[in-house]
């Protein structure tokens, strides 16, 4: 089973883990690990300067407004650089391209994913001391500060637009309509949870091109974060007897049988466990 060219899985995992092991968590250096898949010799380093620099204009801006209202000035000033300056904006004419996930790439193509530029609005707030958090909302990140009795929620996907609740609600019903909204989907979402979010985007990119190295290489990564996940382990186990590496897909199927007993699926992964058994046996 070959790593395919230029991808670095073994060096990614290494740094995805020391960015989660920091006190706090790092999720500028979490999203580099990631990016560190496809481009192993990324330049870390000018990355985070760029956001300091972005972070230093930020704060030039805040002073600029800062008669209209402290934080209401704060955030229109990140918008305003990010967004209207700079020009940061969701990628919409090419959504799936796998470069909307890595951060080195959005920085500097200005086009990402809700969740990449999510991290992009969050870490320049961060340098230039606004208090912003990412927003797990359902099929669409989003950023926000929390003002006590409201929430301020911004959308960098489409150029930082501010939105009020009844605002959220709307962008619900365009991107899961079946759903109902409910405050509590703007909930702060820890640096593990955007991590996993931005390598889930990245497995389907890949899964959705069949492109199973650097499928599983995301899954690997999403196991790393979440072990004893039961779909992931279905979904490596498939990628792995695909890649012909039967005995370490029989591992998680036989994880998955032992972590739910009475999973609806039961016997189809029992029946799937006999017949890995029997592949890895003409192996010998």
């Amino acid at each position: 089973m070959s790593i395919p060219s230029g991808f670095s899985p073994p060096l990614a995992r290494e740094r995805l883990v020391s960015a989660l092991a920091a006190e706090p968590p790092r999720l500028d250096l979490a999203a580099l690990a990631i990016a560190t898949l496809a481009q192993p010799l990324l330049d870390a380093p000018g990355c985070l300067h760029m956001l300091d620099v972005l972070a230093c204009r930020v704060q030039v801006e805040a002073e600029r407004l800062s008669e209209k209202g402290e934080v209401l000035a704060s955030l229109r000033a990140l918008r305003h650089v990010l967004a209207d300056i700079e020009g940061f904006r969701g990628n919409e004419d090419d959504y799936h391209s796998p470069e909307n996930s890595f951060l080195d790439q959005v920085l500097e193509r200005k086009l990402g994913l809700p969740i990449t530029l999510s991290v992009v609005y969050l870490e320049v707030a961060r340098r230039a001391g606004i208090s912003l958090y990412g927003v797990p909302f359902p099929g669409h990140f989003l950023v926000a500060h929390d003002a006590g009795d409201h929430k301020l929620v911004m959308d960098p996907f489409h150029h930082g637009d501010i939105l009020t609740e009844h605002g959220c609600a709307e962008l619900l019903k365009r991107v899961a309509p079946q759903l109902k909204f409910d405050r509590s989907m703007l909930a702060p979402a820890p640096v593990e949870l955007i991590a996993y979010r931005m390598l889930s985007n990245l497995r389907r990119v890949y899964l959705g091109r069949e492109d199973c190295e650097r499928g599983l290489a995301v899954v690997d990564m999403l196991l790393l974060l979440a072990p004893d996940h039961p779909g992931e382990l279905r979904t490596r186990a498939a990628l792995l007897s695909s890649l012909g590496a039967y005995r370490a897909a029989l591992k998680d199927v036989e994880r998955c049988l032992a972590l739910s007993p009475d999973a609806p699926d039961r016997d189809r992964l029992e029946m799937t466990a006999r017949e890995l058994r029997e592949r890895a046996a003409l192996l010998n």
